[in-house]
């Protein structure tokens, strides 16, 4: 399990570079990624939850880390989210899907093909929430610093 998680690092730092992002935040990235996928694999390995289930949790502590990042280090959540859901990415299940097709067996290349999209489905909305929420935070907060500024002026 660690060497999968060792591996997760050295993929999100290896595409964060490929990304162009900034060199001083580029480990800060891989250890994005290797917290996301660390959760993903505890949660489908050892808990054994299902894919889609273990794909959301790695997604919300990826997400949650890539704010909490983006605030300390100055920059976009980009920088450390787009790198980081790369390991995450059903990538070899979509593979299997289409080679089953392939090979005319069509009700597994389905099943195959229907959980890769719930997986991707689950990625997706962990993004949506997360972001949501920060979102949703940023602009509270700074409502109520424009009310104690208007207060302060009265």
């Amino acid at each position: 399990m660690l060497i999968k998680i060792f591996a997760a690092f050295v993929a999100t730092v290896a595409f964060a570079y490929l990304f162009n992002s900034p060199r001083k935040v580029v480990f800060q990235a891989g250890i994005v990624g290797a917290i996301g996928f660390a959760i993903y694999i505890y949660l489908l390995e050892v808990v054994g939850m299902n894919s889609m289930t273990s794909n959301f949790a790695g997604t919300v502590g990826l997400s949650v880390c890539s704010e909490i990042f983006a605030r300390r280090y100055k920059e976009p959540v980009t920088v450390f989210s787009v790198p980081g859901f790369l390991p995450l990415v059903p990538g070899l299940p979509l593979y299997r899907a289409m080679n089953y097709f392939i090979l005319n067996d069509f009700v597994m290349g389905m099943q195959t093909f229907v959980e890769t999209c719930l997986d991707a489905m689950a990625i997706a909305l962990g993004i949506l929430c997360i972001s949501g929420l920060a979102k949703v935070y940023k602009t509270s907060k700074n409502m109520v610093e424009e009310h104690k500024t208007e207060g302060e002026r009265k």
